[in-house]
C-alpha cells in the first residue's frame, strides 16, 4: 500500500518537474520525509501533511481528492491494529452503519482560508493536543456554515462518521444535553432500553464508546458551557462547536471568533448566489451591495438569493432599495431566509436595562463609543453601566474593538445590528425619553471635550459657551483626556461630529453649539476644515430654529473662520460681517471685538491692508476691555503683519513683540508660537535675519509640541525666507521649505503649499534657476484662482524677476500688471514697483 502512494507522489513531482528537496520547501516538510514516501518505507503521512503535499503540488479536482485519499487509506491502515476494536473487546460499528449527520455543504461557500487552516491543524488526526475548536461570533456571520464546510471538507479524516446536534442555545427552548446524548447514543448502536437515565452516566457510556472511533462531533448553536461540556469526548475525538460566546473556558479549546467577510470575499458570494456575469457587469455597485449588508454573509447570500430571483432586476436597483437604512432588514429577507430572526433571538435573551441599552446605542448613531457612554445614555452610575455593556458584548450584539488613540476601551454595533437596534428605539422607546437619553450622553461627551481643550492649549476662537453646564461623570474618562488630549479627541472625532447633528436634530441647539464651539480649535489644529464647517453650520441652523441668537451670531463667526481656511474669503467675509452685525444687535461687545479680529485679519490675508489695519486696531482695544487677553494677543499680531506689509517694520516688532508678552504672561503655548511666527517676519523685514531665524525656530518647535503640524509648516517655510537673506545657506533653505511643503500636502492645506511654493519660486529665481518659473506660475493659478489680489501681484513680480535673468522682454509686462494690482489695493508696493518701471507713482501703465 506504501508502495503504491509512493508511486503516485513521485509521478507527481516528476510531472512538475520539482526535485524532493523542492517539492518539500513548497509543502513545509523535511526532504527526508519526501524520500521516505516515495520509497513506500511503510511511513503513513499525516492528513495535514497530505493536504499540505497536495498544494505543493498544484493538484485540484479529482486529481487532489484521489491523492489525499490514497494518503489517508495509508494513514488507517497504519493504524489498524490499534482502532479496529475497543477496550472491552466488542466491535466497533463497521462502514456500513457509519453516521454521516451533517447537513448538506453549501456549494457556494467561499473564503475563510485562515479559519480553514486553523481547523485543520486543530482536527488534524495526528494533533496530539486537544482536537476541539469553538467558532464564535455575532447572528448571521457564518458561524454554522464554515462548521459544515468543514466538517465536509475533512471528512476522510472521519472514516467512522460524523455526530451533529443542534442545540438551539439563543432559543427559548434549547435542547437538554441529555437528549443530544440520547440521540447519538443510539447512532452508534445503542439500543433505546440500554440508555442510561441520567446526564453524567449518558456521558461516560458515550465517551466509552467513542474511545476507539475516528468521529467528528458538531454542536451548532450552543447556548453555553453548561450545554456544552457533558458532550465533551474522550480525549483524541474531534469536536467543534457554533456559539455565539468564544467558551474559552473549556479545557483545551481552540477559540475562533469569526467577522465579517473582506469586501472582495463578500462580492465573490454574491457572485456565486446571483451569478457571475449579472455581477462583473456592475462591479462598482456590487461593492456598494456588500457594504450596505456589512460584509454579513447571511446579508449578502440573502441579497444575491433576491437578484438571482429577479434576473430583470440590476444590482444598482437593489442598492437603490437598500439605501433607507430603516427599511434595510425588511429588504433583507428572502423566502425563509432573513437577518431579522437571528438579531430578534439574541435581543429576547436581554435583561430589560439591557434592552433599553441596546435601543439607545443604536439610535445614537455614532460609528463607536467609549466605556462611559452606557452609563450616560441610561442615567446610571458606571459600574452599572458596564455591566450592562458586558451583558451585551456576551450576546454578541456589540463588539470590542480594543482601545483607542486615548488608552479607552472602545464599542461598536455591526452595521445590520445597529439597524435592529434603532428598531428596537422606535418601537419601545418614546421621543421624549430618547431625546432625554441623547442630552445626557451629548452633555457627557461635552464635558470632556471641553477638558481635552483645556489642555490642548491652543484656544483662539472662543466659541464654546461655558455658562451651559457639562460636568464630568467617569473620573476614569477624565484622566485619560488630560494626559492625551489631541489623542482623545482624534478617537471621538467621528462621534462628535455625529453628536452635533444629532442635538441639532433633537432641537437641543445649546449643547450643538457648545460641541461645536469647543472642537473648532482642534479642527483648526489639526486641519480638519470640512468637519468644522459642517458641525458649525448644522448648530447654527439648530440655533435660528430655536431663536437663540448670540448662538447663531457665535457659530456664523465660527463658520467664517473656517471658511478662511478653507479659501473662501468672500464667503468668509459674508459669515463675519452678519456675526458681527448679529452680535451688535443683541448687545454682545466680545462678539463684535472677536468678529472684527477674524474680518481684519481675512482683510490682511487679501492684501486689502489698510482696512486690516483699521479693524485690527479696534479689535485689539475692544478685547482688552472684554478681558480677552489670548484673543488679543493673535489680533496684535495679525495687526503686526499688516504694518510690516505697509512699510511700518519698527512698529510691527513692537506691536508683535507686546503680543508674545501677553502669550507668555499667560503660559499660553499656541498664542506664544503664533507670535513667534509673526515676529520672526517683522525682524526679517527689519533686516534682522538671525534673529528672524531663532524666531522661526522656536515657534516650530512649540507648534510641534502641541500638535499643531500645519503652524509647523507655516513656521518652517517663515524660516526658510529668513535663511535665504544669507546666500551661503541656500541648502538650509532649501531643506526647511521642502519640508513646509510635505507638511502642507500631508494635511491638504493648498494655501500654505501654494505659498510655500511661491517662497521656492522667489529664491530660485534670485538664483536664476530655471525652474523658478514653471513654480511660480503653478503658485500664480492658485491665487488668481483663490482670487487673492495681494499674492498674485506678489508672485508676478517674482516671475519679473525670474524673465529678467533669462532676458525675457515679457517681464516688464508681468511688473506693470502687479503695479495695477497693488496700486488698486493702495499697497506700499506700488510705489517700489513704480520706481522700478520708471515712473511717476499713480501714473497710468504703459508698455
Amino acid at each position: 500500500m506504501g508502495d503504491a502512494f509512493g508511486v503516485l507522489l513521485r509521478s507527481h513531482r516528476l510531472r512538475r518537474r520539482l526535485t524532493q528537496e523542492a517539492l518539500a520547501e513548497r509543502a513545509g516538510i523535511s526532504s527526508r520525509s519526501v524520500a521516505e514516501l516515495e520509497r513506500g518505507r511503510g511511513r503513513s503521512p499525516r492528513p495535514r501533511s497530505l493536504e499540505q503535499l497536495a498544494t505543493a503540488l498544484d493538484l485540484d479536482g479529482e486529481e487532489r481528492e484521489e491523492f489525499i485519499a490514497a494518503g489517508h487509506t495509508l494513514f488507517w491502515a497504519s493504524r489498524a491494529g490499534r482502532t479496529d476494536r475497543d477496550p472491552a473487546g466488542e466491535s466497533v460499528p463497521d462502514a456500513g452503519s457509519t453516521c454521516r449527520q451533517l447537513p448538506a455543504d453549501a456549494p457556494d461557500f467561499v473564503g475563510r482560508d485562515d479559519e480553514l487552516a486553523l481547523l485543520a491543524s486543530v482536527l488534524d488526526p495526528g494533533n496530539d493536543n486537544a482536537r476541539l475548536a469553538v467558532l464564535s461570533g455575532p447572528p448571521g456571520v457564518g458561524k454554522t456554515a464554515l462548521a459544515v464546510h468543514a466538517g465536509h471538507r475533512f471528512a476522510s479524516w472521519f472514516p467512522d462518521g460524523q455526530l451533529y446536534a443542534a442545540l438551539r442555545g439563543g432559543t427559548a427552548d434549547p435542547v437538554d444535553p441529555a437528549e443530544v446524548l440520547a440521540q447519538w447514543l443510539r447512532a452508534l448502536g445503542v439500543d433505546g432500553s440500554a440508555l442510561p437515565v441520567g446526564v453524567d452516566a449518558r456521558a461516560a457510556l458515550f465517551r466509552d464508546r467513542l474511545a476507539v472511533q475516528r468521529v467528528l462531533l458538531v454542536v451548532d448553536d450552543a447556548g453555553g458551557y453548561r450545554q456544552v461540556e457533558q458532550l465533551l469526548p474522550a480525549k483524541g475525538v474531534a469536536m467543534m462547536v457554533t456559539s455565539r460566546l468564544p467558551l474559552t473556558g473549556l479545557p483545551g479549546v481552540t477559540s475562533i471568533d469569526l467577522r465579517p467577510l473582506s469586501g472582495p470575499t463578500a462580492v465573490r458570494l454574491l457572485s456565486q448566489v446571483a451569478g457571475e456575469e449579472r455581477v462583473r457587469a456592475e462591479p462598482a455597485a456590487a461593492v456598494e451591495l456588500v457594504s450596505a449588508c456589512g460584509g454579513l454573509p447571511l446579508a449578502v447570500r440573502i441579497a444575491g438569493a433576491r437578484l438571482a430571483a429577479r434576473p430583470h432586476w440590476s444590482v444598482e436597483a437593489l442598492n437603490e432599495r437598500l439605501a433607507d437604512e430603516r427599511r434595510r432588514l425588511n429588504e433583507l429577507r428572502h423566502g425563509d431566509l432573513a437577518v431579522r430572526p437571528g438579531l430578534h433571538l439574541a435581543h429576547e435573551g436581554l435583561t430589560p436595562t439591557a434592552a433599553r441599552a441596546f435601543a439607545l446605542l443604536g439610535e445614537l448613531g455614532v460609528p463607536s463609543f467609549p466605556e462611559w457612554a452606557v452609563a450616560a445614555l441610561l442615567g446610571v452610575d458606571p459600574a452599572a453601566g458596564t455591566a450592562v455593556l458586558e451583558e451585551l458584548l456576551d450576546a454578541r450584539l456589540l463588539e470590542a474593538l480594543g482601545s483607542d488613540r486615548a488608552g479607552q476601551p472602545r464599542y461598536r454595533f455591526h452595521d445590520i445590528t445597529r439597524l435592529y437596534a434603532r428598531e428596537r428605539r422606535e418601537a419601545a422607546i418614546p421621543q421624549s425619553e430618547w431625546t432625554a437619553a441623547l442630552a445626557r450622553a451629548a452633555t457627557g461627551w461635552l464635558a470632556l471635550a471641553r477638558h481635552a481643550q483645556d489642555h490642548l492649549d491652543c484656544l483662539r476662537f472662543h466659541l464654546d459657551d461655558r455658562d451651559h453646564p457639562a460636568a464630568v461623570t467617569d473620573q476614569r474618562a477624565a484622566t485619560a483626556v488630560a494626559d492625551r488630549p489631541v489623542e482623545w479627541f482624534e478617537a471621538e472625532r467621528e462621534a462628535l461630529a455625529v453628536l452635533v447633528s444629532a442635538c441639532a436634530e433633537a432641537d437641543l441647539a445649546a449643547t450643538a453649539r457648545c460641541l461645536a464651539g469647543c472642537s473648532a480649535d482642534f479642527y483648526e489644529l489639526r486641519g480638519y476644515y470640512d468637519d468644522w464647517r459642517r458641525a458649525v453650520s448644522a448648530a447654527q441652523a439648530a440655533c435660528r430654529r430655536a431663536g437663540d441668537r448670540a448662538g447663531e451670531a457665535t457659530m456664523l463667526r465660527g463658520l467664517g473662520s473656517c471658511l478662511i481656511e478653507l479659501d473662501d474669503p468672500k464667503a468668509a467675509m459674508s459669515a463675519l460681517n452678519a456675526a458681527r452685525t448679529l452680535a451688535e444687535e443683541i448687545g454682545d461687545l466680545a462678539g463684535v471685538a472677536l468678529a472684527g479680529k477674524e474680518i481684519g485679519f481675512m482683510l490682511s490675508l487679501i492684501g486689502r491692508v489698510q482696512e486690516a489695519e483699521a479693524e485690527l486696531r479696534t479689535a485689539a482695544e475692544r478685547l482688552g476691555q472684554a478681558d480677552l487677553p489670548l484673543a488679543r494677543a493673535l489680533a496684535l499680531t495679525s495687526l503686526g503683519f499688516v504694518l510690516r506689509e505697509r512699510g511700518d517694520t519698527a512698529e510691527a516688532v513692537d506691536v508683535i513683540t507686546s503680543a508674545l508678552s501677553i502669550a507668555r504672561s499667560c503660559g499660553a503655548r499656541f498664542t506664544e508660537a503664533y507670535a513667534l511666527r509673526g515676529l520672526s517676519g517683522a525682524l526679517r523685514a527689519c533686516d534682522r535675519p538671525r534673529q528672524a531665524q531663532a524666531a522661526a525656530r522656536e515657534a516650530a518647535a512649540i507648534f510641534e509640541q502641541v500638535g499643531d503640524l500645519i503652524g509647523t509648516a507655516q513656521s518652517l517655510r517663515v524660516l526658510g525666507e529668513a535663511l535665504a537673506h544669507e546666500p551661503h545657506r541656500l541648502e538650509e533653505v532649501q531643506q526647511a521649505l521642502t519640508a513646509a511643503a510635505a507638511l502642507f500636502r500631508e494635511q491638504g492645506h493648498r494655501w500654505g503649499l501654494a505659498l510655500t511654493e511661491l517662497s521656492l519660486g522667489e529664491i530660485e529665481a534670485r538664483q536664476g534657476n530655471p525652474q523658478a518659473a514653471a513654480r511660480l506660475r503653478r503658485s500664480l493659478r492658485y491665487w488668481v484662482d483663490e482670487q487673492v489680489p495681494a499674492l498674485q501681484a506678489r508672485t508676478l513680480v517674482a516671475l519679473a524677476d525670474a524673465g529678467e535673468q533669462q532676458g525675457d522682454p515679457a517681464a516688464r509686462e508681468l511688473l506693470m500688471q502687479a503695479y495695477q494690482i497693488y496700486q488698486a489695493l493702495e499697497a506700499p508696493a506700488a510705489a517700489e514697483l513704480a520706481r522700478r518701471l520708471g515712473m511717476q507713482e499713480g501714473a497710468a501703465p504703459t508698455t
